[in-house]
């Protein structure tokens, strides 16, 4: 039987952006609905190109000007160094018209920078999904003008896979830590509501230190997610499983009945009579307690009609499809499970 320890938790996303422009302009379109699913690079917002545009071809014609200065400096700069060999002008001369042309092809690259910069900015206006995940409600529509790093345009949360984090109290810390030593334990989330479904993780992160104030500590568990059972800001219900009893005798929960001083179960003895008995019971669950003390592997409990019991009663095993019960056929027992 697993070792679990229960608790309440809510559903995070991992990721989180809140998308802004990188240039100030005008939106010219949006190219996604509201909580639509998106993928890493998808076409969000267009910026007006327009205004990048021109400034690329400004730029551009810059760096052309550029370039052509710089050739006419170079080659002057190689005649005078040839009339400078001979005599012909001084060294001094041909040295400056060597640092002309350097500084010549010093102010061509600035202009390519400065293209780069333009081609840059001409990109920015295509706003891209940074990270797959699911978007909110677009902020603005085509027509309004957006500054750069400063409006927000749509807020992204990634759904697959999440995360739920949690607390437990510090008393089962040792149970936690002992069930991390041997991997990562399995941990289960199941959702609130008639539909009920359930998701598989495992637990990622016990933090290093118990809050004072509650004198719990909180732990995290990763999720794929696939398909998207649990949604970000959810509270969902947990089950982490920190180790296995593997000698446990386990019987129906439904066997198990409530006393004036204990809890008792009816076993049926072999020769068909119902013997109450005393049970000392460690937890439940998935529907089955683990017993500790008054019942032993392979014996047969009831699970149903134990209002018409006592002891010593007269019980017929039927199954379970048999008409209701009556008062000498009580009882549909199980064995309890070694």
């Amino acid at each position: 039987m697993p070792i679990t320890v229960r608790a309440i938790g809510r559903v995070t996303s991992p990721a989180t952006v809140a998308v802004k422009p990188q240039v100030t302009g005008t939106i010219s379109e949006v190219h996604f609905t509201d909580g639509q699913a998106v993928k890493k690079g998808d076409m969000l917002f267009t910026i007006d190109k327009r205004p990048f545009e021109v400034a690329l071809e400004q730029t551009k014609a810059s760096r052309a000007e550029a370039q052509t200065k710089a050739d006419n400096a170079r080659e002057q700069a190689q005649r005078y160094a040839t009339l400078g060999k001979t005599g012909t002008v001084s060294k001094e001369q041909a040295a400056d018209f060597d640092v002309a042309a350097r500084a010549a092809l010093s102010t061509v690259q600035v202009a390519a920078a400065a293209v780069r910069a333009a081609e840059l900015q001409l990109e920015y206006s295509s706003i891209r999904a940074p990270i797959d995940g699911r978007a909110g409600k677009a902020l603005v529509t085509a027509g309004n003008v957006v500054t750069a790093n400063q409006t927000d345009l749509v807020v992204l949360n990634q759904i697959a896979p999440v995360e739920v984090t949690f607390s437990v109290a510090e008393q089962q810390l040792t149970s936690v830590q002992r069930g991390m030593a041997d991997g990562r334990p399995k941990v289960s989330a199941r959702t609130s509501g008639l539909d009920r479904q359930t998701a598989e993780g495992e637990l990622v992160f016990v933090d290093n230190n118990v809050k004072a104030a509650t004198g719990t500590i909180e732990l995290k568990a990763a999720f794929q997610n696939d398909p998207q059972v649990l949604w970000p800001g959810q509270f969902v219900g947990l089950r982490v499983e920190v180790g296995i009893d593997r000698n446990a005798v386990v019987a129906p929960a439904a066997a198990v009945q409530n006393g004036q001083d204990s809890m008792f179960v009816f076993v049926i003895k072999p020769d068909k009579t119902a013997e109450i008995r005393k049970v000392t019971v460690d937890r439940t669950a998935n529907e089955e307690s683990v017993v500790t003390a008054g019942l032993e592997g392979g014996e047969q409990v009831v699970i149903d009609g134990q209002s018409r019991l006592t002891a010593g009663s007269a019980v017929e095993i039927v199954p379970h499809e048999a008409a209701p019960l009556s008062v000498t056929t009580p009882a549909t027992p199980i064995p309890a499970k070694p």
